[in-house]
């Protein structure tokens, strides 16, 4: 046994796996169960993975939590559905309006939302944060080939003996060859090297397993044995299971751009695009075409287009020629990253909903605008963000920053129930975009008919034939068509399944035949979209049979 030495580590989005389940097989979400002002909020999970370590935090709305203050990490223990209550942080108690956001420091999963601070609800059922701790993980580092493999942990207990064992691929672990035994360090940290057993040589991927001497407390995962490996999640399907994300490295103003990918398939050819602030790349130009080749970590350099020069934000997307693999980020289109003394505006404009006259005005109030610039004001059908939007009229930021300001509300959009509204900049690509419900109850304690947002779980599929969902919070006695398409396109524009009516709204069950067009597909998008009152709601899945 010895005494192991702590470092702290940042840990890499899809590099850790908890302890049992591979991956969520639905999206993440929370909903807001009471608030009391500049105290506490409560919230309630739905669809959420085992054994995972969520971070949470809030920020001012329209961030949807990004980088916001640190309020609590917690397990999600059995997953799916808990209820949990963080506090309120004391620089927020001036907002109106709230966002708040959980990040797995694993796997790749979040969740936000946002609340009014205002005294509503109930908490009810909501276990304070500080009640329910972090689980103990592991992160597979690095591996040398047949010789050892590097492991981090966090949250284990420091008064505990580990044992850990290695042992054939989809094992777990269990009866594993012991290759050391040690202790966390007094915050429940370790990083060790482990030597691989000579009888695991010849295996392509190993499992892990740490298992206490003094309680129950079971932690393992996997690696391949290929020097400069990482780990993946512990599963019996040798698939390709994971979510392929990129990474912003450095940016050469006008010339290029230089990325670093994360959990890439392999031997997949992916098209590279760049598009306007906002589109996510979505038909953007096409730059290049690259070969993924071993997959999982690379990094490539690419030219930004022409098109592009002069741009003050640009998006960035390699999407995958088959298979429906994508990956999206964005980058600030100047040289000024590693500089003490960055152009004067760097930051993200965005702005909130103060109110709302019914079919008359929406009335927002600005953040962190640049300066001197044009803005169209567009508003369009909710969903849209505004792009493509009727242009409601032209103003100029000014001194940028904070300001306030009133928008007409189109005729064509009166009698829209929720309804989008963009910023946008006439040059440089600066834009904001939020939306707002088309009534005048804001402030009322009885607020006008549903004031809900539909939502779906996914809680079945046969793979390549058809898929079952869960609806939540649905209006009543709307016609919804059910697209289905690319992952990716959210289903807008996708394959028109059939129509239903949604009856009584709410919550209610239903199954829906996979096109054959997407029967191949390895993840599918998955919309419900009413044929009148702007209503909508997606999802995506894997092609694969479950539960």
């Amino acid at each position: 046994m010895k005494k192991l030495s702590f470092l702290i580590t940042i840990v890499v989005l899809f590099a850790i796996v908890a302890a049992t389940n591979a991956f969520a097989a639905t999206i993440p979400t929370i909903s807001i169960l009471g608030v009391t002002e500049n105290d506490k909020v409560t919230i309630q999970t739905h669809n959420f993975p085992k054994s995972k370590n969520f971070e949470a935090r809030m920020g001012l709305f329209g961030t949807k939590g990004v980088d916001g203050i640190l309020v609590g990490t917690v397990s999600s223990g059995d997953g799916g559905s808990f209820k949990v209550t963080f506090n309120i942080p004391e620089a927020l108690h001036s907002e109106k309006m709230i966002a708040i956001r959980l990040d797995s420091t694993s796997g790749g999963y979040y969740s936000y939302n946002w609340f009014y601070n205002k005294t509503a609800g109930s908490h009810e059922g909501g276990v304070p944060a500080e009640d329910i701790p972090a689980s103990a993980s592991i992160t597979v580092a690095s591996v040398k080939k047949d010789e050892y493999a590097v492991i981090k942990g966090s949250n284990f207990p420091a008064d505990e003996e580990i044992d850990v064992l290695m042992g054939e691929y989809g094992t777990q672990g269990v009866d594993g060859v012991v290759v050391d035994t040690l202790t966390a360090d007094e915050d429940g940290s370790f990083s060790e090297t482990f030597e691989i057993p000579e009888s695991l040589h010849s295996e392509e991927k190993i499992a892990i397993r740490f298992e206490s001497q003094d309680s129950d407390l079971v932690v393992y995962s996997w690696f391949k044995n290929l020097t400069g490996a990482a780990g993946g999640s512990d599963s019996s399907d040798d698939a390709y299971s994971g979510i392929p994300t990129i990474s912003i490295l450095s940016v050469e103003e006008d010339a290029t751009v230089t990325i670093k990918t994360h959990n890439f398939p392999a031997d997949k050819d992916f098209r590279v695009l760049m598009g306007k602030m906002g589109t996510k790349g979505v038909g953007g130009i096409l730059v290049t075409t690259i070969d993924s080749e071993d997959g999982g970590v690379f990094e490539a350099t690419f030219d930004i287009p022409e098109e592009l020069h002069g741009d003050y934000r640009i998006a960035i997307r390699l999407e995958s020629t088959t298979g429906g693999y994508y990956a999206y980020n964005w980058f600030f289109n100047n040289t000024s990253a590693d500089d003490e003394t960055p152009p004067a505006y760097t930051g993200i404009p965005t702005f909130s909903v103060l109110s709302v006259a019914e079919d008359e005005s929406v009335t927002i109030k600005t953040h962190n605008f640049p300066a001197d610039k044009d803005f169209k004001v567009l508003m369009g059908k909710m969903g849209t963000k505004g792009v493509g939007g009727i242009l409601v009229t032209t103003i100029d930021s000014g001194d940028g920053g904070v300001f306030e300001a009133t928008f007409d509300i189109p005729e064509d959009l009166h009698g829209d129930y929720r309804i989008a509204i963009r910023l946008e900049s006439t040059t440089g690509g600066y834009y904001a975009y939020n939306w707002f419900y088309n009534n005048t109850s804001a402030d009322d304690e009885t607020p006008d008919g549903y004031t809900g947002i539909p939502t779906f779980s996914i809680t079945g599929v046969t793979k390549g034939e058809s898929v079952t969902i869960k609806t939540n919070n649905f209006p009543a006695g709307k016609d919804f068509k059910v697209l289905m398409g690319n992952m990716g396109t959210k289903g807008v524009g996708g394959t028109h399944v059939t129509t239903i009516n949604s009856g009584d709204g709410g919550a209610f069950t239903k199954t829906f035949d996979i096109p054959e067009a997407l029967s191949g597909n390895t993840q599918i998008a998955i919309r419900l979209e009413s044929t009148s009152g702007g209503f909508y709601a997606y999802n995506w899945f894997y092609n694969s049979t479950y539960p």
